[in-house]
């Protein structure tokens, strides 16, 4: 994860959320709060559903009686469901139809 953090702050140095993130992470790794700041950057910055939720268990595991983590996890789950069908509705949805054709007037001079 620290490795993360840094190929990130090389990206965007002046990220407040980030250096946050990052100090947190660097006073207490194994800290569920800071894991699950992790998973909901990653979500919400490169949208990896599989990363941020490997993150928001380990947070769970790390901290399970900490409603702020479990909001989180809760939170996640549900913005990826939402994802998730918006995704299959676009895949489900019939091709776009053809614009119909508009007729042609034809001009006559009197």
């Amino acid at each position: 994860m620290g490795a993360y953090y840094l190929e990130m702050l090389e990206a965007d140095p002046g990220n407040p959320l980030l250096l946050v993130n990052y100090g947190r992470y660097l006073h207490e790794p194994g800290d569920g709060e800071v894991l699950s700041l992790y998973g909901k950057l990653i979500w919400e910055t490169q949208g990896d559903e599989t990363r941020a939720e490997s993150y928001f268990e380990r947070a769970v595991e790390a901290s399970p009686d900490d409603c702020y983590v479990m909001g989180s996890y809760a939170h996640f789950l549900w913005d990826a469901d939402e994802a998730g069908e918006e995704e299959e509705d676009v895949r489900a949805a019939p091709p776009a139809a053809a614009p119909s054709q508009q007729p042609q007037l034809t001009v006559r001079a009197y």
